[in-house]
């Protein structure tokens, strides 16, 4: 899935806690996504799977600004790991639309941290998301602590 790389600007930029997230911190990145035919579901609504691979790439793609290299996770030995995923449907997208997906940080753990996800049409809220992500050794296959390095690059980001 291909996405449309913009950088967050002031004007999406908040420290306003969403209606829908208390916790969240601002805005930290966002993606531009144009709906493809094949999304669509039966009734011409973009399928609830996709939904979450749009959150995905959202992810993936911030992922990569703070200095995760997702193209090379197989040689790294503590990588994140989703260990939840909730979306809560608000309105049904069609075809055509380009969605922006937003990326925000809710709590961070010892081991796991929580993204919030927005995504819009236009400006119109569409669905929501909640992902948790737990940090694990590729060797053990357990869980680990964060990683210092990770967690001091969340830590400022999420205060802002």
């Amino acid at each position: 899935m291909e996405s449309s790389k913009l950088p967050v600007t002031t004007a999406l930029t908040t420290t306003s806690p969403s209606p829908h997230f208390p916790n969240a911190g601002p805005v930290m990145y966002e993606v531009m996504i144009p709906v493809r035919w094949g999304d669509l579901d039966a009734f011409q609504h973009v399928n609830n799977t996709n939904y979450f691979r749009y959150m995905e790439q959202c992810r993936l793609e911030w992922f990569e600004t703070i200095g995760i290299d997702v193209p090379h996770l197989d040689r790294v030995s503590i990588v994140p790991n989703l260990v939840g995923a909730e979306c809560r449907f608000i309105r049904a997208i069609t075809y055509p639309a380009t969605v922006r997906v937003t990326i925000a940080l809710g709590d961070i753990g010892s081991k796991v941290v929580q993204t919030l996800h927005e995504l819009w049409v236009g400006d119109v809220l569409h669905a929501v998301g909640d992902c948790k992500l737990l940090w694990m050794s590729r060797e053990t296959n357990r869980s680990v602590a964060l990683p210092d390095e990770i967690k001091n690059r969340l830590l400022p980001a999420a205060k802002k």
